[in-house]
């Protein structure tokens, strides 16, 4: 496993270590249809959707990245499969998508331009459902 080290960040003088207590570790990603996927559309001329400046909250426990389905349906991304999802609340099934990651977001106004971003490619995401969470979009 990979070891990302990303400094946090403030456009305060003074960052409240509180803030990472009320929000948790909190990062912008963009999400984007795999390489091959958009090599495909741009030689066929079909456009494809993706997601900038999305709110992600990094889990250290997860052992698949959760985005939510609401999202995915809005992508119209397909499915590749159906995978067993373990959470708390219990055992339940999923459709799991490809999908590249931008990390942080392109369009992160508060992280600096010149730090070259971390792109994975090809990453399999799990539909979860993030409704009833503060964020709804990307985890």
């Amino acid at each position: 496993m990979p070891v990302i080290n990303i400094a946090f960040h403030s456009n305060q003088r003074q960052f409240d270590p509180q803030a990472l207590v009320v929000l948790g570790p909190q990062i912008s990603v963009d999400v984007l249809p795999p390489s091959i996927v958009d090599t495909w559309a741009k030689s066929h001329n079909v456009s494809i959707k993706s997601a900038t400046l999305q709110h992600a909250l990094l889990d250290t426990g997860a052992s698949i990245t959760g985005v939510d389905g609401n999202l995915l349906r809005t992508l119209q991304y397909p499915p590749i499969g159906i995978a067993s999802l373990s959470t708390p609340s219990g055992v339940s099934r999923a459709q799991v998508y490809m999908v590249k990651l931008v990390i942080p977001s392109i369009s992160d106004p508060n992280f600096p331009q010149n730090i070259p971003r971390i792109i994975i490619d090809n990453v399999r995401v799990i539909s979860v459902r993030l409704d009833n969470q503060r964020y709804i979009r990307c985890y």
